[in-house]
């Protein structure tokens, strides 16, 4: 028993399957591109939400806020009438 395939309609056969692959892959990389684009515009629209709510954020703490006088810290203690207990005298070597 012989099986005889014409030459030509095994080359149409490998070439629509071909034509078929490309298509469906030009399909899937179109409908990806459609989605990251997609998403691309909700994380613009998601910023953008973010720096208008971090404006009124700022602009109610504007409000909000006195002007508070900075603390005074002193850096030297205040003197009692105690000898000084090594502060300031040098280590010799």
């Amino acid at each position: 028993m012989h099986i005889t395939v014409h030459l030509g309609l095994l080359a149409f056969a490998v070439f629509s399957a071909f034509a078929v692959g490309i298509i469906f892959r030009i399909a899937q990389v179109r409908s990806l591109r459609n989605q990251v684009l997609e998403l691309e515009k909700e994380k613009m629209q998601d910023h953008a939400e973010i720096l208008q709510l971090q404006k009124k954020m700022a602009e109610l703490q504007a409000k909000l806020s006195t002007p508070i006088a900075t603390p005074v810290v002193p850096l030297k203690e205040k003197e009692s009438g105690k000898p000084e207990e090594g502060k300031g005298i040098r280590a010799t070597q």
